[in-house]
Protein backbone atom coordinates (compact mmCIF):
# COMPACT_ATOMS: atom_id res chain seq x y z
CA UNK A 1 0.00 0.00 0.00
CA UNK A 2 1.52 3.28 -0.80
CA UNK A 3 1.66 5.87 1.37
CA UNK A 4 -1.45 8.57 1.62
CA UNK A 5 -3.51 6.04 -0.02
CA UNK A 6 -7.20 5.69 1.36
CA UNK A 7 -9.69 2.98 1.09
CA UNK A 8 -13.46 3.32 1.31
CA UNK A 9 -16.42 0.90 1.13
CA UNK A 10 -19.47 1.93 -0.72
CA UNK A 11 -23.30 -0.10 0.22
CA UNK A 12 -26.11 0.69 -1.50
CA UNK A 13 -29.58 0.08 -1.04
CA UNK A 14 -32.80 0.32 -3.29
CA UNK A 15 -36.16 2.18 -1.69
CA UNK A 16 -39.75 0.46 -1.53
CA UNK A 17 -40.85 2.05 -4.38
CA UNK A 18 -37.73 1.08 -6.54
CA UNK A 19 -36.92 4.62 -8.24
CA UNK A 20 -34.23 5.37 -5.70
CA UNK A 21 -30.73 4.49 -4.75
CA UNK A 22 -29.38 5.77 -1.73
CA UNK A 23 -25.36 4.78 -1.60
CA UNK A 24 -23.63 4.73 1.64
CA UNK A 25 -19.93 5.27 1.33
CA UNK A 26 -17.29 4.66 4.36
CA UNK A 27 -13.76 5.26 4.74
CA UNK A 28 -12.18 1.69 5.78
CA UNK A 29 -8.78 3.34 5.78
CA UNK A 30 -7.32 2.69 9.40
CA UNK A 31 -9.38 -0.87 9.44
CA UNK A 32 -7.24 -1.83 6.16
CA UNK A 33 -4.41 0.06 8.07
CA UNK A 34 -4.67 -2.33 10.66
CA UNK A 35 -5.23 -5.32 8.79
CA UNK A 36 -2.15 -4.84 6.73
CA UNK A 37 0.08 -4.28 9.28
CA UNK A 38 -1.24 -7.67 11.32
CA UNK A 39 -0.56 -9.20 8.15
CA UNK A 40 2.73 -7.56 7.53
CA UNK A 41 4.10 -8.79 11.04
CA UNK A 42 2.84 -12.33 10.43
CA UNK A 43 5.05 -12.72 7.43
CA UNK A 44 7.81 -10.38 8.29
CA UNK A 45 10.77 -9.81 10.92
CA UNK A 46 9.82 -6.92 13.19
CA UNK A 47 13.43 -6.27 13.59
CA UNK A 48 15.15 -6.79 10.36
CA UNK A 49 12.02 -6.49 7.79
CA UNK A 50 13.46 -9.63 6.13
CA UNK A 51 10.54 -12.31 5.53
CA UNK A 52 9.86 -14.73 8.66
CA UNK A 53 9.92 -18.88 8.89
CA UNK A 54 6.77 -18.18 7.90
CA UNK A 55 6.75 -16.71 4.82
CA UNK A 56 10.48 -18.78 3.82
CA UNK A 57 8.56 -21.85 4.16
CA UNK A 58 5.63 -20.54 1.73
CA UNK A 59 8.20 -18.94 -1.11
CA UNK A 60 10.28 -21.88 -0.77
CA UNK A 61 7.04 -23.95 -1.32
CA UNK A 62 6.04 -22.37 -4.42
CA UNK A 63 9.76 -21.88 -5.84
CA UNK A 64 10.29 -25.51 -6.26
CA UNK A 65 6.63 -25.91 -7.64
CA UNK A 66 7.91 -23.76 -9.74
CA UNK A 67 11.37 -25.72 -9.89
CA UNK A 68 9.94 -28.84 -10.98
CA UNK A 69 7.68 -27.48 -14.03
CA UNK A 70 10.61 -25.61 -15.24
CA UNK A 71 13.19 -27.88 -14.45
CA UNK A 72 15.77 -25.27 -12.77
CA UNK A 73 17.62 -25.95 -9.54
CA UNK A 74 17.53 -24.08 -6.61
CA UNK A 75 19.84 -23.27 -3.87
CA UNK A 76 18.98 -22.94 -0.21
CA UNK A 77 22.06 -21.09 1.74
CA UNK A 78 21.66 -21.43 5.74
CA UNK A 79 24.15 -18.33 7.25
CA UNK A 80 25.29 -18.36 10.44
CA UNK A 81 26.82 -15.62 12.20
CA UNK A 82 30.16 -17.11 14.21
CA UNK A 83 30.44 -16.05 17.52
CA UNK A 84 27.55 -13.72 17.54
CA UNK A 85 26.20 -14.83 21.39
CA UNK A 86 29.65 -13.66 22.49
CA UNK A 87 29.12 -10.15 21.59
CA UNK A 88 25.72 -9.85 22.45
CA UNK A 89 26.16 -11.62 25.88
CA UNK A 90 29.72 -9.01 25.96
CA UNK A 91 28.45 -6.01 24.35
CA UNK A 92 24.65 -6.04 24.79
CA UNK A 93 21.43 -6.84 23.10
CA UNK A 94 21.03 -3.56 21.65
CA UNK A 95 24.23 -4.15 19.81
CA UNK A 96 23.44 -7.37 18.55
CA UNK A 97 19.99 -6.21 17.47
CA UNK A 98 21.73 -3.44 15.14
CA UNK A 99 24.65 -6.10 13.84
CA UNK A 100 21.63 -7.84 12.48
CA UNK A 101 20.04 -5.61 10.94
CA UNK A 102 23.48 -4.69 9.11
CA UNK A 103 24.05 -8.36 8.66
CA UNK A 104 20.72 -8.19 6.85
CA UNK A 105 21.37 -4.87 4.46
CA UNK A 106 24.48 -6.53 3.48
CA UNK A 107 23.16 -10.01 2.42
CA UNK A 108 20.36 -8.02 0.83
CA UNK A 109 23.72 -6.79 -1.38
CA UNK A 110 24.64 -9.89 -2.62
CA UNK A 111 21.94 -11.12 -4.38
CA UNK A 112 19.62 -10.92 -7.15
CA UNK A 113 15.69 -9.42 -6.81
CA UNK A 114 14.34 -12.63 -7.31
CA UNK A 115 16.32 -14.68 -4.82
CA UNK A 116 14.61 -14.11 -0.99
CA UNK A 117 16.89 -13.40 2.24
CA UNK A 118 15.05 -14.41 5.47
CA UNK A 119 15.67 -14.11 9.06
CA UNK A 120 14.89 -17.59 9.99
CA UNK A 121 15.51 -16.49 13.93
CA UNK A 122 18.34 -15.34 16.05
CA UNK A 123 21.83 -14.94 14.16
CA UNK A 124 20.18 -17.42 11.26
CA UNK A 125 19.56 -16.11 7.83
CA UNK A 126 18.27 -18.57 4.78
CA UNK A 127 18.60 -17.35 1.41
CA UNK A 128 16.71 -18.82 -1.20
CA UNK A 129 18.69 -18.43 -4.54
CA UNK A 130 15.78 -19.14 -7.92
CA UNK A 131 16.36 -20.21 -11.69
CA UNK A 132 19.72 -21.81 -11.44
CA UNK A 133 21.21 -23.77 -14.38
CA UNK A 134 23.74 -25.27 -12.12
CA UNK A 135 24.71 -26.07 -8.47
CA UNK A 136 27.91 -24.55 -9.29
CA UNK A 137 26.06 -21.05 -9.52
CA UNK A 138 26.15 -20.49 -5.69
CA UNK A 139 30.03 -20.94 -5.76
CA UNK A 140 29.91 -17.13 -6.79
CA UNK A 141 27.22 -15.98 -4.55
CA UNK A 142 28.75 -18.05 -1.36
CA UNK A 143 31.96 -16.23 -1.78
CA UNK A 144 30.26 -12.82 -2.52
CA UNK A 145 28.36 -13.56 0.99
CA UNK A 146 31.69 -14.66 2.68
CA UNK A 147 33.45 -11.01 1.52
CA UNK A 148 30.71 -8.85 2.40
CA UNK A 149 31.98 -9.89 5.72
CA UNK A 150 35.66 -8.63 5.31
CA UNK A 151 34.62 -4.95 6.31
CA UNK A 152 34.23 -4.36 9.86
CA UNK A 153 30.33 -3.55 10.94
CA UNK A 154 30.72 -0.26 12.60
CA UNK A 155 28.30 -0.03 15.52
CA UNK A 156 27.65 3.16 17.87
CA UNK A 157 31.50 4.08 16.89
CA UNK A 158 32.95 0.58 17.92
CA UNK A 159 34.20 -1.79 15.01
CA UNK A 160 33.00 -5.12 14.97
CA UNK A 161 34.50 -7.46 12.79
CA UNK A 162 32.14 -10.54 12.58
CA UNK A 163 32.51 -13.94 10.00
CA UNK A 164 29.98 -16.21 9.06
CA UNK A 165 29.55 -19.53 8.50
CA UNK A 166 27.51 -20.94 5.39
CA UNK A 167 25.81 -24.09 4.56
CA UNK A 168 24.28 -24.97 1.26
CA UNK A 169 21.66 -27.44 -0.01
CA UNK A 170 20.77 -27.75 -3.56
CA UNK A 171 17.27 -28.94 -4.67
CA UNK A 172 16.67 -31.61 -6.58
CA UNK A 173 19.69 -33.69 -5.15
CA UNK A 174 19.66 -32.46 -1.67
CA UNK A 175 15.80 -32.74 -1.17
CA UNK A 176 12.45 -32.64 -2.42
CA UNK A 177 10.75 -30.43 -0.25
CA UNK A 178 11.22 -27.91 1.86
CA UNK A 179 12.19 -29.47 5.16
CA UNK A 180 14.85 -31.48 3.64
CA UNK A 181 16.23 -28.65 2.51
CA UNK A 182 16.57 -26.39 5.33
CA UNK A 183 17.56 -29.25 7.34
CA UNK A 184 20.54 -30.41 5.26
CA UNK A 185 21.65 -27.43 4.36
CA UNK A 186 21.59 -26.18 8.37
CA UNK A 187 24.04 -29.89 8.48
CA UNK A 188 25.89 -28.29 6.50
CA UNK A 189 26.29 -24.93 8.01
CA UNK A 190 27.41 -26.83 10.97
CA UNK A 191 30.30 -28.88 9.15
CA UNK A 192 31.10 -25.41 8.13
CA UNK A 193 31.47 -24.13 11.65
CA UNK A 194 33.39 -27.71 12.37
CA UNK A 195 35.38 -27.22 9.59
CA UNK A 196 37.09 -23.75 11.21
CA UNK A 197 33.93 -21.10 10.51
CA UNK A 198 33.96 -18.38 8.04
CA UNK A 199 33.51 -20.67 5.20
CA UNK A 200 30.74 -22.50 2.82
CA UNK A 201 30.03 -25.90 2.74
CA UNK A 202 27.49 -28.34 0.45
CA UNK A 203 25.65 -30.84 2.10
CA UNK A 204 26.53 -34.29 1.52
CA UNK A 205 25.14 -37.68 3.00
CA UNK A 206 27.63 -38.02 5.42
CA UNK A 207 26.59 -34.68 7.25
CA UNK A 208 23.96 -36.31 8.53
CA UNK A 209 25.92 -39.09 10.26
CA UNK A 210 27.42 -36.35 12.05
CA UNK A 211 24.38 -34.47 13.24
CA UNK A 212 23.33 -37.92 14.38
CA UNK A 213 26.40 -38.29 16.13
CA UNK A 214 25.49 -35.04 17.87
CA UNK A 215 22.37 -35.23 18.92
CA UNK A 216 23.25 -38.99 20.36
CA UNK A 217 26.31 -36.99 22.09
CA UNK A 218 23.61 -33.89 23.45
CA UNK A 219 21.30 -36.76 24.82
CA UNK A 220 23.93 -38.54 26.51
CA UNK A 221 25.85 -35.93 28.24
CA UNK A 222 22.45 -35.03 29.85
CA UNK A 223 23.25 -36.60 33.92
CA UNK A 224 25.98 -38.12 32.42
CA UNK A 225 28.17 -36.08 35.08
CA UNK A 226 25.55 -37.61 38.10
CA UNK A 227 26.42 -40.80 36.68
CA UNK A 228 30.12 -40.90 37.23
CA UNK A 229 30.94 -41.24 33.52
CA UNK A 230 33.59 -38.00 33.83
CA UNK A 231 37.20 -38.58 34.79
CA UNK A 232 40.28 -35.71 35.16
CA UNK A 233 42.96 -37.16 33.63
CA UNK A 234 46.59 -34.99 34.18
CA UNK A 235 49.33 -34.43 31.97
CA UNK A 236 52.42 -33.57 33.76
CA UNK A 237 54.94 -29.72 33.21
CA UNK A 238 58.04 -29.88 33.62
CA UNK A 239 60.63 -27.23 33.58
CA UNK A 240 63.37 -27.31 31.33
CA UNK A 241 66.45 -26.06 33.23
CA UNK A 242 66.04 -28.28 36.34
CA UNK A 243 63.90 -31.19 34.56
CA UNK A 244 61.82 -30.63 38.14
CA UNK A 245 58.08 -31.56 37.85
CA UNK A 246 56.55 -28.04 38.40
CA UNK A 247 52.67 -28.62 37.80
CA UNK A 248 49.80 -30.23 35.58
CA UNK A 249 47.26 -29.57 33.00
CA UNK A 250 43.41 -30.85 34.16
CA UNK A 251 41.80 -32.84 31.33
CA UNK A 252 38.45 -34.04 31.31
CA UNK A 253 37.57 -37.21 30.18
CA UNK A 254 34.36 -39.35 29.47
CA UNK A 255 33.50 -42.52 28.72
CA UNK A 256 29.92 -43.03 27.91
CA UNK A 257 28.05 -46.52 28.62
CA UNK A 258 26.22 -46.22 25.25
CA UNK A 259 29.30 -44.32 22.65
CA UNK A 260 32.26 -45.07 24.51
CA UNK A 261 35.34 -43.01 25.16
CA UNK A 262 34.28 -39.72 23.54
CA UNK A 263 36.77 -36.93 22.77
CA UNK A 264 36.50 -33.62 24.62
CA UNK A 265 36.76 -32.09 20.79
CA UNK A 266 33.11 -33.84 20.35
CA UNK A 267 31.66 -32.98 23.99
CA UNK A 268 32.83 -29.83 24.58
CA UNK A 269 31.44 -27.50 22.17
CA UNK A 270 28.24 -29.30 22.68
CA UNK A 271 28.44 -28.67 26.36
CA UNK A 272 29.51 -25.01 25.80
CA UNK A 273 26.37 -24.78 23.54
CA UNK A 274 23.97 -26.34 26.02
CA UNK A 275 25.45 -24.62 29.18
CA UNK A 276 26.59 -28.02 30.44
CA UNK A 277 30.38 -26.83 30.87
CA UNK A 278 29.65 -24.40 33.94
CA UNK A 279 28.98 -27.78 36.05
CA UNK A 280 31.52 -29.64 34.01
CA UNK A 281 34.02 -26.96 34.70
CA UNK A 282 33.34 -26.76 38.58
CA UNK A 283 34.09 -30.51 38.50
CA UNK A 284 36.94 -29.93 37.20
CA UNK A 285 38.47 -27.37 39.74
CA UNK A 286 37.37 -29.69 42.59
CA UNK A 287 39.05 -32.67 41.55
CA UNK A 288 42.33 -30.49 40.36
CA UNK A 289 42.03 -29.12 43.51
CA UNK A 290 42.48 -32.36 45.68
CA UNK A 291 45.26 -33.48 43.43
CA UNK A 292 47.03 -30.26 44.18
CA UNK A 293 46.69 -30.57 47.78
CA UNK A 294 48.06 -33.54 48.01
CA UNK A 295 51.45 -32.16 45.56
CA UNK A 296 51.83 -28.97 47.74
CA UNK A 297 53.50 -30.73 50.77
CA UNK A 298 56.62 -31.96 48.76
CA UNK A 299 56.83 -29.50 45.92
CA UNK A 300 56.24 -25.66 47.06
CA UNK A 301 56.28 -24.74 43.17
CA UNK A 302 53.79 -27.30 42.12
CA UNK A 303 50.71 -25.47 40.10
CA UNK A 304 47.70 -27.43 38.83
CA UNK A 305 46.28 -25.28 35.39
CA UNK A 306 42.39 -25.61 33.96
CA UNK A 307 41.03 -24.66 31.67
CA UNK A 308 38.38 -22.05 31.66
CA UNK A 309 35.45 -21.39 28.75
CA UNK A 310 33.99 -18.45 27.62
CA UNK A 311 30.61 -19.83 28.83
CA UNK A 312 31.92 -20.24 32.39
CA UNK A 313 32.83 -16.22 32.44
CA UNK A 314 29.44 -15.47 32.06
CA UNK A 315 28.67 -17.19 35.65
CA UNK A 316 28.43 -13.83 38.23
CA UNK A 317 29.66 -16.08 41.06
CA UNK A 318 32.50 -17.97 39.09
CA UNK A 319 35.15 -15.62 41.41
CA UNK A 320 32.98 -16.60 44.66
CA UNK A 321 33.64 -19.78 43.46
CA UNK A 322 36.96 -20.48 42.85
CA UNK A 323 38.00 -18.80 45.99
CA UNK A 324 35.55 -21.19 47.69
CA UNK A 325 37.30 -24.29 46.06
CA UNK A 326 40.77 -22.65 46.85
CA UNK A 327 39.86 -22.20 50.78
CA UNK A 328 37.68 -25.78 51.31
CA UNK A 329 41.23 -27.03 49.70
CA UNK A 330 43.52 -25.19 51.58
CA UNK A 331 45.41 -24.57 48.54
CA UNK A 332 47.05 -21.18 48.23
CA UNK A 333 45.82 -19.46 44.98
CA UNK A 334 49.13 -18.92 43.17
CA UNK A 335 49.33 -23.03 43.16
CA UNK A 336 46.04 -22.51 40.98
CA UNK A 337 46.64 -21.75 36.80
CA UNK A 338 43.43 -20.92 34.81
CA UNK A 339 43.99 -20.89 31.62
CA UNK A 340 42.08 -18.59 28.75
CA UNK A 341 41.41 -19.06 25.05
CA UNK A 342 41.30 -16.02 22.84
CA UNK A 343 36.87 -16.85 22.81
CA UNK A 344 36.90 -15.46 26.17
CA UNK A 345 38.08 -12.54 25.04
CA UNK A 346 36.71 -11.97 22.26
CA UNK A 347 34.44 -8.20 22.02
CA UNK A 348 36.78 -6.93 24.71
CA UNK A 349 33.76 -7.14 27.55
CA UNK A 350 34.31 -4.89 30.87
CA UNK A 351 33.16 -7.76 32.42
CA UNK A 352 35.98 -10.49 31.29
CA UNK A 353 38.90 -7.38 31.91
CA UNK A 354 37.08 -7.61 35.53
CA UNK A 355 36.95 -11.11 35.99
CA UNK A 356 40.58 -11.70 34.96
CA UNK A 357 41.93 -8.77 37.56
CA UNK A 358 40.40 -9.92 40.01
CA UNK A 359 41.40 -13.54 39.81
CA UNK A 360 44.99 -12.09 39.27
CA UNK A 361 44.91 -9.79 42.19
CA UNK A 362 43.87 -13.23 44.35
CA UNK A 363 47.14 -14.52 43.47
CA UNK A 364 45.80 -16.63 40.54
CA UNK A 365 48.01 -17.64 37.86
CA UNK A 366 46.35 -16.60 33.96
CA UNK A 367 47.48 -18.88 30.93
CA UNK A 368 46.76 -17.07 27.59
CA UNK A 369 46.04 -20.75 25.88
CA UNK A 370 46.44 -22.14 22.41
CA UNK A 371 48.76 -18.61 21.58
CA UNK A 372 49.45 -17.68 17.75
CA UNK A 373 46.26 -19.28 16.84
CA UNK A 374 43.64 -15.90 16.99
CA UNK A 375 44.43 -12.28 15.23
CA UNK A 376 44.98 -10.23 17.86
CA UNK A 377 46.34 -12.38 20.18
CA UNK A 378 49.23 -9.67 20.93
CA UNK A 379 46.55 -7.01 21.70
CA UNK A 380 44.94 -9.42 24.24
CA UNK A 381 48.54 -9.69 26.09
CA UNK A 382 49.44 -6.08 26.26
CA UNK A 383 45.43 -5.76 27.61
CA UNK A 384 45.14 -8.15 29.87
CA UNK A 385 47.07 -9.34 33.26
CA UNK A 386 48.55 -12.86 31.96
CA UNK A 387 51.05 -14.56 33.76
CA UNK A 388 51.72 -17.30 31.56
CA UNK A 389 51.93 -17.75 27.78
CA UNK A 390 51.39 -21.24 26.27
CA UNK A 391 52.87 -21.67 22.66
CA UNK A 392 50.10 -23.46 20.71
CA UNK A 393 51.22 -27.31 19.60
CA UNK A 394 51.20 -26.96 16.06
CA UNK A 395 54.07 -23.88 16.37
CA UNK A 396 55.65 -26.91 18.43
CA UNK A 397 55.34 -29.05 15.71
CA UNK A 398 56.59 -26.89 12.94
CA UNK A 399 59.95 -25.78 14.49
CA UNK A 400 61.67 -28.50 13.66
CA UNK A 401 60.85 -28.62 9.98
CA UNK A 402 61.25 -25.10 9.06
CA UNK A 403 63.17 -22.25 9.79
CA UNK A 404 60.63 -19.63 10.04
CA UNK A 405 58.92 -22.60 12.55
CA UNK A 406 62.06 -21.99 15.23
CA UNK A 407 62.57 -18.59 14.92
CA UNK A 408 58.67 -17.49 14.96
CA UNK A 409 58.81 -19.65 18.58
CA UNK A 410 62.05 -17.66 19.15
CA UNK A 411 60.38 -14.56 19.07
CA UNK A 412 57.48 -15.57 21.24
CA UNK A 413 59.89 -16.08 24.09
CA UNK A 414 61.65 -13.29 23.94
CA UNK A 415 58.49 -10.84 23.84
CA UNK A 416 56.71 -12.92 26.55
CA UNK A 417 60.34 -12.60 28.77
CA UNK A 418 60.09 -9.05 27.99
CA UNK A 419 56.36 -8.62 28.96
CA UNK A 420 58.04 -10.47 32.25
CA UNK A 421 55.78 -13.66 31.58
CA UNK A 422 56.91 -17.30 31.68
CA UNK A 423 56.33 -19.79 28.80
CA UNK A 424 55.11 -23.11 28.12
CA UNK A 425 55.25 -24.77 24.91
CA UNK A 426 52.86 -27.77 24.69
CA UNK A 427 52.85 -31.12 22.06
CA UNK A 428 56.15 -31.69 22.32
CA UNK A 429 56.51 -35.13 21.28
CA UNK A 430 60.20 -35.63 19.91
CA UNK A 431 63.89 -35.12 22.23
CA UNK A 432 64.50 -32.71 19.18
CA UNK A 433 62.23 -30.16 19.79
CA UNK A 434 62.72 -30.32 23.86
CA UNK A 435 66.29 -29.62 22.79
CA UNK A 436 65.37 -26.61 20.58
CA UNK A 437 63.37 -25.33 23.10
CA UNK A 438 66.04 -25.36 25.72
CA UNK A 439 68.70 -23.90 23.64
CA UNK A 440 65.74 -20.67 22.89
CA UNK A 441 64.77 -20.27 26.27
CA UNK A 442 61.60 -21.89 26.33
CA UNK A 443 60.47 -21.90 30.80
CA UNK A 444 58.39 -25.16 31.17
CA UNK A 445 57.00 -28.35 28.28
CA UNK A 446 54.35 -30.19 28.53
CA UNK A 447 53.50 -33.16 25.73
CA UNK A 448 53.51 -36.84 24.86
CA UNK A 449 57.48 -36.96 25.15
CA UNK A 450 57.53 -36.32 29.26
CA UNK A 451 54.12 -38.31 29.55
CA UNK A 452 50.53 -38.49 28.41
CA UNK A 453 47.08 -37.42 30.14
CA UNK A 454 46.95 -39.87 32.69
CA UNK A 455 44.30 -40.95 35.82
CA UNK A 456 45.05 -39.40 38.83
CA UNK A 457 46.06 -43.00 40.51
CA UNK A 458 48.73 -43.03 37.58
CA UNK A 459 49.91 -39.47 37.65
CA UNK A 460 50.77 -40.19 41.51
CA UNK A 461 53.57 -42.61 40.13
CA UNK A 462 55.52 -40.27 37.77
CA UNK A 463 58.97 -39.40 38.07
CA UNK A 464 59.28 -36.02 39.76
CA UNK A 465 62.33 -35.42 37.73
CA UNK A 466 62.91 -36.06 33.79
CA UNK A 467 65.00 -38.84 32.60
CA UNK A 468 67.99 -37.26 30.63
CA UNK A 469 66.87 -36.70 27.33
Amino acid sequence: MQEGTRYFEARMSVLNEGNSIIAVIRDITSRRNAEDKITHQAYFDSLTDLPNRALLHDRLTQLLHEARRLSFFVGVVFLDLDDFKLINDSLGHETGDKLLIDTALRLKDCVREVDTVSRLGGDEFIILLSNLTSPKDINGVADSILNCFEKPFTIDERELMVSASIGISVFPGDGDNTSDLLRNADSAMYHAKAAGRNCFSFYTDSMNQEISRRLAIEEQLYGALDRGEFEVYYQPQFEVASGKLIGAEALLRWTSPKLGSVSPSEFIPVAEQTGTIVALGEFVLSEALILAKSYTVNLDDFRIAVNLSPRQFRDANLVNFIQSKLDDAGIKPERLELEITEGVLLGGSQHVYNTLKELHSLGICIAMDDFGTGYSSLNYLRKYPFNILKIDRSFVNDMTLTNNGSELIKAMVGMSHGLQMKVIAEGVETPEQFAMLKSIGCDNVQGYLFGRPMPRKDFENIDLVLPAI
